[in-house]
């Protein structure tokens, strides 16, 4: 009997030495598994970290860029101000002198001279628009809420489109390359309005907050197709957005079918209101 016996608690010690042997197994296939997912995250979370990173630095050098494109504006505006257009403006000056001084008798000269006035005065006048779109005088002179109002007088006499602005910050004194980026955020966007929209009305809203100053651009058009908002290929819309986050802002876009298209821009107030003036 005990012989019998004998082959099956060997086979019991055979047994629990297997399971044992499995267990060991198990556990260590577990912890290597633990192990490996531990090392997987702490690798994704460092990557995340480097492509934060980098997103910072590059949303730094796209404000830098921005900044200095907006300097050589400026530059290139006054040069064709000061000279390209005072030269214009003597050469006409110098046409309507000599045109004073023919005879009665020198019309076909003084048809030519009249025909040379005119296309100088249109060169003088493209001359102001370049320099006016390159860098708008009166967004220096006079502030950003007086420069968004005339730029809507602007577009609305030359699209038919009206055009209203609504604000709260007419007293509020902006940083200069914040006040220059958001108008040419407006800019764009009435331009994609007067391309795109096939809208009858256009608003704009400058509204300033506790925490932010936040700006609405809405019109009544076809409203925008979404995968024009995702596209990285619109350069319009992906340059109204790196303005917006060069000044930490947030930027979203919507569109709805038939209801036309709503922009909005909201920027920390501590971005964009000029520190060397009380608020």
């Amino acid at each position: 009997m005990s012989n019998q016996k004998l082959p099956y608690r060997e086979l019991e010690t055979k047994i629990k030495e297997a399971e044992e042997l499995i267990h060991a197994l198990r556990t260590h296939q577990v912890d290597a598994i633990v192990g490996e997912r531990h090392v997987t995250l702490v690798r994704l979370k460092q990557a995340e970290e480097n492509l934060k990173n980098s997103r910072d630095q590059l949303r730094a050098l796209v404000a830098h860029m921005l900044s200095v494109r907006e300097d050589e504006r400026a530059v290139i505006a006054r040069e064709l101000h000061d000279e390209f257009g005072l030269a214009l403006t003597s050469l006409h000056l110098g046409l309507s002198w000599i045109s004073r001084k023919l005879t009665p008798g020198q019309q076909p000269l003084q048809e030519k001279i009249t025909s040379l006035s005119a296309t100088t005065t249109s060169l003088i006048r493209s001359v102001r628009n370049i320099a006016t779109e390159l860098r708008p005088g009166v967004l220096d002179e006079f502030g950003l809420v007086k420069t968004l109002k005339s730029q809507a007088r602007e577009f609305e006499g030359h699209t038919g489109i009206r055009c209203m602005v609504k604000t709260n910050a007419a007293q509020a004194k902006f940083d200069r390359l914040a006040a220059v980026s958001i108008f040419r955020i407006v800019q764009a966007a009435l331009a994609n309005i007067a391309r795109h929209a096939e809208a009858s009305r256009a608003v704009i809203a400058l509204m300033k907050r506790k925490n932010g100053l936040i700006l609405t651009l809405t019109d009544n058009g076809k409203g925008i197709n979404r995968s024009l908002i995702v596209s990285h290929t619109s350069l319009g819309i992906t340059g109204m957005r790196e303005r917006a986050l060069a000044l930490g802002g947030t930027f979203t876009l919507r569109g709805s079918r038939g209801k036309g298209t709503t922009l909005t821009v909201q920027i920390p107030l501590s971005r964009i209101l000029d520190s060397r003036v009380g608020a």
